[in-house]
């Protein structure tokens, strides 16, 4: 026969708390995790599939998960012009500080954003997320790869001129650069507005 002493009832108590506080944070791998839904977070090999619901501009989306949950994902390793505020050319290396680099910068901005809708608007997508970065960025952003038609679609924007690298640390980093230096030394895209 098993006694219980009331040391062993606060131990008990205590070990269910313990492992009520573990899972509800994610510790053990159960529950729904930072994306999406289901038992635990996506790796970053087996990325996530979801419908991208709204195209906020050319390095943003809005996108759903198959269980529902909506979130905002960022697109890691570049920078498209802004649509919604006010450019710094600063940020575009060889972009006069001018009205002139500004107004380039917007319609290059618009031009992303529209490259965005054309490819992404409504479509279904993989997420892929980088180890080597963090999984949201400011605003609480997911930082993924947008994979569709079987490519990088933050790569597409590099090789196109419709972004710049964006500085911070990721795995395709190397690559993206050599994108980045690709197009602007044919002037793609955003590097027509260079002096």
């Amino acid at each position: 026969m098993t006694r219980f002493t009331p040391d062993g009832h606060r131990r008990d108590a205590v070990l269910v708390l313990l492992c009520a506080l573990a899972v509800s944070a994610g510790c053990l791998g159960v529950g729904a995790g930072d994306v999406g839904q289901g038992p635990a977070t996506p790796t970053p090999e087996s990325g996530a599939t979801v419908r991208v619901t709204d195209v906020v501009d050319g390095d943003t989306l809005d996108v759903r998960f198959p269980g529902g949950r909506e979130d905002t994902v960022r697109l890691l390793g570049v920078d498209t012009p802004e649509v919604h505020v006010e450019n710094d050319p600063a940020e575009f290396e060889g972009v006069p500080d001018t009205a002139t680099g500004r107004s380039c910068l917007r319609r290059h901005g618009e031009r992303a954003s529209a490259f965005a809708v054309d490819r992404l608007a409504d479509r279904q997508v993989t997420l892929r997320f980088d180890a080597a970065a963090d999984r949201r960025g400011g605003y609480d952003r997911l930082l993924a790869y947008v994979v569709v038609d079987d490519r990088a679609f933050n790569a597409l924007l590099l090789e196109r001129g419709h972004a710049r690298l964006y500085d911070a640390s990721f795995r395709e980093r190397d690559r993206y650069a050599a994108l980045e230096r690709e197009a602007r030394a044919a002037g793609r895209g955003v590097w027509s507005c260079a002096s």
